[in-house]
């Protein structure tokens, strides 16, 4: 499979890190950009927005170009469904949903003690952010994207 890379105006900060959650590169362009900008920073990468004007000019420069519905859940559906993205966590490919760093996968006792202690003895591995330093771990939030993809599942066989 082809490693795709996207570029996610400022409309979908929240769905960007969904993406580098499932494994895929985002750049993530600021409110400041304006469309010159963004559609400049594509090169190769797919552009992913809900701004129907910004979709229109990406495509008429010949860019990949993904238009959105606004709700998260739906989003996911539409770009499984349309460009394949897989909607599972592999934690040996997710990337940091801050800085897009590749997550490296360690054990408790490679970490130092820079984590509660309950968190510390409640999990065995953490996911660890090289590149801005975040401490990740499998916890309540990681159950919730698990029931949310699980959701988004079903909604993807809904659109075909």
């Amino acid at each position: 499979m082809e490693e795709i890379f996207f570029v996610v105006d400022s409309m979908n900060g929240k769905l960007a890190k969904w993406i580098r959650i499932l494994g895929y590169s985002v750049k993530y362009v600021p409110s400041e950009e304006d469309d010159s900008s963004i559609l400049a920073s594509l090169g190769e990468g797919v552009l992913i927005t809900r701004d129907s004007e910004l979709a229109r000019k990406s495509i008429r420069r010949g860019h990949r170009t993904l238009e959105i519905p606004q709700n998260l859940e739906e989003a996911l559906a539409v770009l499984s469904k349309d460009l394949g993205i897989k909607l599972r966590i592999d934690a040996r490919k997710t990337r940091c949903p801050f800085c897009d760093t590749p997550l490296e996968l360690v054990k408790r006792s490679d970490l130092g003690s820079e984590l509660p202690r309950e968190i510390l003895r409640g999990h065995r591995k953490f996911l660890v952010c090289r590149g801005c330093g975040k401490v990740f771990w499998f916890g309540s939030h990681y159950w919730k994207m698990l029931s949310t993809l699980s959701k988004v599942r079903g909604r993807k066989t809904q659109l075909a």
